[in-house]
């Protein structure tokens, strides 16, 4: 199967739902199951944004958490 852009606007949108809903189902699950800190950001073709992040996180401190890794590590990870 190739992947590759959707040309037509309905049609990228709707995947875009719903691959949207399985992933967040799947970080729901990976914070859940696994104890991990989730945090998902999406923006649709529309431009509007959609923000996830997993029970007992706030996003400031996962921000926080990011910001002290040095730009080698980021690449890395």
């Amino acid at each position: 199967l190739k992947i590759q852009r959707l040309e037509d606007l309905k049609a990228r949108q709707a995947k875009y739902s719903k691959r949207k809903i399985g992933i967040l189902k799947k970080g729901k699950e990976l914070n859940i199951l696994c104890e991990v800190v989730v945090a998902l950001l999406f923006s649709s073709p529309s431009g509007r944004p959609t923000l996830f992040v997993g029970q007992n996180s706030k996003l400031s401190s996962i921000l926080k958490r990011l910001s002290n890794f040095s730009f080698e590590e980021h690449k890395e990870r």
